[in-house]
């Protein structure tokens, strides 16, 4: 795999905490947050580099600030949606969270999903192979690291993806505006939700594979949320009512 450099603190932060990096963590300068990030470069046993400004930004690119980790990201194994549902079998769980993009193009907005992703416990996030922002290093900075950690798959099909979460005794819910509140739902059992994509929602096939379209209750005058902020708050809704982090 292709080193490549990540840049921002709180994404190489996330990155040399939690995931696993071979490579080098270049400085430029010895102030706090670059001190901090030498720290942890020692524990993930990186190598740490100190140089100027002009070498920063011939890795990171002008919007790095102090730091860029360069290198390839071991993460997790890679995952497959048959081994989150055997791990979830195994672990005779009978709370779980699956979320599901349908062609989310857009890599801000996939990198704020996945930061929610793991900021809630979702055991796994389904992306399409095809038509869909693939995970790359915009991703990355977007999620602030959390693209690194959170277990992702891609599917080449996701209505066969839904079809094998229901098989597993997963409820599956949509995201529409013409929904349900989300909040007059029982959630505290094995959820799957699906976000639609930014310009045109749910896909027809998928929408008929949903059990129940919900939405989230607003007052506004425009019609929707943007999808990652969408994703944050069914998430929420979802984890209060399994009770995860009290």
């Amino acid at each position: 795999m292709k080193p490549q450099s990540y840049i921002g603190f709180h994404a190489i932060a996330a990155i040399l905490s939690r995931a696993r990096v071979s490579g080098t963590l270049y400085l430029c300068g010895t102030g706090k947050r670059q001190q901090q990030l030498q720290e942890l470069a020692r524990h993930a046993r990186v190598g740490i580099e100190q140089v100027d400004r002009n070498r920063i930004e011939r890795l990171g690119g002008p919007a790095a600030r102090g730091a860029v980790l360069v290198g390839t990201l071991a993460g997790q194994p890679p995952h497959t949606l048959d081994q989150t549902l055997e791990r979830l079998s195994t672990s005779h769980r009978q709370q779980a969270i699956v979320l599901l993009l349908d062609h989310i193009t857009d890599p801000q907005n996939l990198g704020a999903v996945l930061r929610s992703a793991d900021q809630f416990g979702v055991d796994c996030v389904v992306i399409p192979q095809r038509r869909a922002a693939p995970l790359s290093e915009a991703v990355m900075r977007a999620s602030s690291g959390a693209a690194a950690v959170v277990p992702t798959v891609e599917v080449a099909n996701l209505v066969r993806a839904l079809e094998q979460l229901k098989d597993a005794g997963f409820w599956i819910y949509g995201a529409d505006m013409a929904g349900r509140a989300v909040d007059s739902q029982r959630l505290d059992g094995r959820v799957a939700l699906v976000l639609g994509n930014e310009a045109e929602g749910l896909s027809r096939l998928v929408r008929e594979h949903c059990d129940v379209i919900v939405r989230i209750p607003t007052g506004g005058t425009l019609d929707s949320l943007n999808v990652s902020v969408s994703a944050g708050v069914f998430l929420y809704e979802i984890t209060r009512q399994q009770q995860r982090f009290r």
